[in-house]
């Protein structure tokens, strides 16, 4: 087979207009003798991401089309471009429609990289074999490059090492801005509760188990794990179980926060004997519960939210017998002080969400004692839960009827879904004003919505009562899981929050755009879903996707506090004109029906007080209970179908990618530098 012809800067100049690109021109840039990569995410005709690889003075570039994945298994095609400037290491910028290349280009993940196949770059390009060994921020270990019989089209594909994993684990793709480049340090000081508090509940904080046990750091750099004690004491040697089981921990240089645990004959952790174990008088077996990351490859992480450190975690983790993930529940603090204190573990630790790692004691950390009960004061708590509980009896009713008749799903399953979900859905509902959609035979009998709460409402359900046209209408505020199943007994398959809240009910914290398909073809609402996600990065915000759970998608950009209902709707009004005048064949702003020809409706208009949005997670009163399901952008592509999102499905996918959409509930933005934005790039102000 031949060889493909050589690679030229060349090719670069000729396909761009740099008097209307912003990129940059090609420079005489010598080779530098360093080998540093960088992968570009490009919103252009098609999202794809560019993988540029430094070689001999200019980044020799891949398109990738479905981007990255860990899986070994998993072949993506790769197109071999043209060669790019290195000064094309630190562009970022939106390239004019009209241009080569047009829509809007970020840096995605960099870092440096090393050649494995003992072959200098160039040479190992023109022979069709690239091995590479990766130290990104998102892309890490050794992947290879492979030509096809076509000079263009290659191959990319992880190699078997330590970052490897199944399609169906969560691929390592973290966001690492906050953390800091730095060295592994030998002794870390553990952060510590600051003080001691009753049992609270608050959205602003995690909640997780205290075990009874030894705090220790797990620390791995390279081939080498150590245990150490936070007193400083070295036993690794006496917990070889767990430091074997370290080094396959998905990280070369690692640093986690946990405790050590022994259990006794009933299964419950003692810390007689872990102090057995430990001394070298029994064998009794241990177990390391991990709860932190605080180093993460090259990057202290410290810096990072809690949850955001926590997810880390979880990715490093694979499935190990002696070392195992703390998981911990959002906001529902009382919730599982009751549980543990019923169990006779010592306390609940409660942990603010968004905090970082700091040694010595913290406010941002506390303890909620739970004393082992003594026989009696089980029998206390057991009388004190039952009087706690029996005026939130709910008298579940009509189990077994048959909501869904196409696949025989009944009310019983809706209800078990929401029980299951409800820790990850009731954020997306707290302090809301919410109004129910009642199905009481199901999907194809009538339904009616309900937005005053009906009389026999119980007095431990909260309401707000606000005037609209004149009338008081006593809303139903849904902040706790006994709320929720409530409404959905009574067959309210799904339900519509506010965007705002009670409290600044006419401020919302989310702006909305919301892709109605009607008629249109599915292929249409993702062509807008790309632009109006490309519009918006490209003015500095951060979407949020889902699925509507019908036929369309929902955009979402939380806000911070301050503007109004008129503000935001005219922000959206503005990028919605502008994206329907981009696609005047598919995209209409139109709001008479009869006018739009069957084309996306491209709806701001619920950016109004009063108006609602289905939140993520809720069950859709359409045929196969499909979900309105948060999305990556990466998954947003042509046979993407959101029907496979359903009551069945979301727990499973729930598990695999975690909460997608938990960055409109913490990653409020600034609309006024994004307006200025879109009149300079959009509207040529």
């Amino acid at each position: 087979m031949p060889k493909p012809e050589s690679k030229s800067i060349d090719a670069y100049r000729r396909k761009r207009d740099f008097a209307r690109t912003p990129e940059p021109p090609p420079d005489s840039a010598p080779a530098r003798g360093t080998r540093n990569f960088v992968v570009h995410r490009h919103e252009a005709r098609r999202l794809h991401y560019d993988l540029r690889l430094e070689m001999e003075g200019v980044l020799a570039c891949w398109a990738i089309p479905r981007g990255f994945s860990y899986d070994p298994n998993e072949k993506r095609l790769a197109v071999h471009t043209e060669d790019h400037p290195l000064m094309y290491e630190t562009f970022s910028g939106v390239i004019p429609k009209g241009e080569y290349g047009g829509g809007t280009m970020t840096i995605w993940d960099r870092g440096r990289y090393d050649l494995l196949n003992g072959i200098e770059g160039p040479k190992a390009v023109s022979e069709g074999k690239v091995e590479i060994l990766l130290r990104g921020r998102k892309l890490r270990g050794e992947w290879h490059l492979v030509r096809t019989r076509s000079e263009k089209d290659w191959l990319l594909f992880k190699a078997r090492d330590l970052y490897a994993r199944g399609e169906s684990e969560k691929a390592p793709f973290f966001d690492l801005e906050e953390a800091i480049e730095a060295p592994l340090p030998e002794t870390i000081e553990p952060m510590r509760a600051g003080a001691e508090r009753p049992p609270f509940s608050d959205l602003d904080w995690i909640f997780e188990v205290e075990f009874e046990g030894r705090r220790v750091g797990l620390r791995k750099e390279r081939e080498r794990v150590r245990i150490l004690a936070s007193n400083g004491e070295d036993l690794t040697e006496r917990v070889p179980e767990i430091a074997g089981e370290a080094g396959s921990l998905r990280a070369e240089t690692a640093w986690i926060d946990g405790v050590l645990v022994a259990v006794d004959g009933s299964e419950r952790p003692s810390r007689q004997r872990l102090e057995e174990r430990l001394s070298g008088s029994s064998s009794a077996p241990v177990v390391l519960y991990a709860f932190d990351q605080l180093y993460y490859e090259e990057w202290d992480v410290r810096p990072l939210p809690l949850v955001d450190r926590k997810e880390i975690l979880q990715t490093v983790l694979p499935k190990l017998p002696h070392v195992l993930f703390v998981d911990h529940v959002h906001g529902r603090g009382e919730e599982l002080h009751s549980v543990t204190a019923s169990a006779g573990l010592p306390a609940v630790l409660g942990k603010r969400a968004a905090s970082a790692y700091v040694s010595g004691d913290s406010p941002d950390w506390c303890r909620v004692p739970a004393e082992a009960p003594s026989e009696e004061k089980t029998q206390a708590l057991s009388d004190a839960l039952r009087a706690r509980r029996s005026p939130r009896k709910i008298q579940l009713s009509n189990l077994d009827k048959v909501f869904w008749p196409g696949e025989g799903y009944t009310k019983g399953d809706l209800l078990r879904y929401y029980h299951q979900i409800a820790e990850t859905l009731l954020p997306y509902l707290h302090e809301r004003p919410v109004h129910m959609l009642r199905y009481p035979d199901g999907i194809e009998g009538k339904s009616f919505y309900q937005k005053d709460a009906p009389d026999h409402t119980p007095e431990w359900v909260a309401t707000e009562s606000i005037e609209s046209d004149g009338e008081a209408i006593r809303y139903i505020i849904a902040n706790d899981r006994d709320t929720l199943i409530w409404m959905v007994n009574l067959a309210s398959i799904d339900l519509h929050p506010w965007l705002s809240r009670r409290a600044s009910r006419d401020n919302p914290d989310w702006v909305v755009f919301d892709l109605d398909a009607k008629e249109a073809p599915f292929t249409d609402v993702v062509k807008i879903a790309r632009t109006v996600g490309r519009v918006l990065r490209g003015i500095g915000l951060r979407p949020y996707l889902k699925t509507s759970g019908a036929t369309g998608l929902h955009v979402f950009v939380p806000v911070k506090p301050g503007y109004t209902y008129e503000h935001t709707r005219q922000f959206c009004e503005a990028v919605a004109t502008y994206v329907a005048s981009e696609h005047k064949d598919i995209a209409t702003v139109e709001r008479v029906v009869s006018r739009r020809r069957s084309r996306v409706y491209v709806d701001f208009g619920q950016n109004r007080k009063g108006q609602t949005v289905v939140p993520a997670y809720v069950v859709r009163p359409r045929p196969g209970a499909p979900v309105s399901t948060p999305l990556d952008w990466d998954e947003l592509d042509f046979d993407l179908d959101p029907g496979r999102f359903n009551l069945k499905t979301m727990p499973s996918r729930l598990a695999k990618y975690g909460d997608l959409f938990q960055g409109t509930l913490r990653d409020p933005q600034d609309l006024l530098p994004a307006i200025e934005a879109f009149q300079k790039n959009y509207l040529g102000g």
